[in-house]
């Protein structure tokens, strides 16, 4: 075995790309995560993408025979609320550009989502946009409001023929608009990965994250000072580019696998 993935207590893994593609599981998934829970090595799925709650992840995964609980996922809205909490617990009143999913899941957070005199403004994936709501998140931070941005991705992946505008595309529209930028949370940032490890009561050390895309997943590893494994395999996305070099580079998880044992 690899002296590295020796140490390795906690696993965090992407989805589209790395265990499945579109509608399609992965041969190598199942094995692999066999093999992690005969280790007893934790693992939760990690994801920059906003427009599921975790417990719709929960039946979507469910679909493809995986079982999991709330517990087996962080995301892009996990990282947000526990970086409100920790950096503006104060803050209750927000304006979101999110889907019905994440309004609820805030809400469930303890936040209040409104229309007028926010405290915040949250931009994410947002399949219910209007015109109206985007002019509205521009004129407040226009005029002041903090504004964040759940995840920097500009496209969802999807093996349908269509091109899905993501929470990157939107933020860069109310921030020309507004003359703002952004706080901008989700992997790459290192907190994500260091929260997402705090969760399982795991150093980042002793983790690894394993995706396709060097922008977000491995970068968001190297950032918190786990290891990474890139997934380049058919359905990966290869064309995320970033300044930095995974630990391992495999085909898919079966790979990994085999270097494991």
């Amino acid at each position: 075995m690899n002296e590295s993935l020796a140490r390795i207590k906690a696993v965090f893994l992407d989805m589209d790309g790395t265990i499945y593609h579109g509608g399609t599981l992965y041969p190598t998934t199942m094995p692999f995560l066999d093999f992690l829970k005969a280790r007893g090595i934790r693992y939760a799925f990690c994801s920059n993408n906003s427009s599921y709650s975790k417990a719709e992840y929960v039946a979507r995964l469910a679909k493809y025979g995986i079982e999991t609980t709330r517990d087996n996922f962080y995301t892009s809205v996990d990282f947000l609320i526990d970086t409100l909490r920790a950096e503006h617990p104060a803050w209750k009143r927000l304006f979101l550009l999110g889907v019905p999913a994440m309004k609820a899941e805030m809400e469930e957070a303890g936040y209040e989502i409104v229309d007028d005199a926010p405290e915040a403004v949250i931009v994410s994936f947002d399949k219910t946009l209007t015109y109206e709501r985007l002019c509205r998140a521009a004129w407040f931070l226009y005029n002041g409001v903090p504004g964040f941005s759940t995840h920097p991705d500009v496209f969802c992946p999807s093996d349908a023929p269509t091109r899905l505008v993501d929470c990157g595309a939107i933020s860069r529209c109310v921030e020309l608009a507004a003359g703002v930028t952004l706080r901008q949370l989700g992997k790459p940032d290192a907190g994500f990965l260091q929260r997402a490890s705090a969760r399982f009561g795991v150093a980042p050390g002793d983790a690894m994250m394993i995706g396709d895309r060097l922008a977000t997943d491995i970068a968001a590893g190297v950032n918190a000072g786990t290891l990474t494994c890139r997934i380049v395999g058919p359905g990966a996305d290869l064309s995320s580019v970033a300044p930095v070099t995974p630990t391992f580079t495999c085909n898919d998880l079966g790979e990994l696998q085999a270097l494991w044992e």
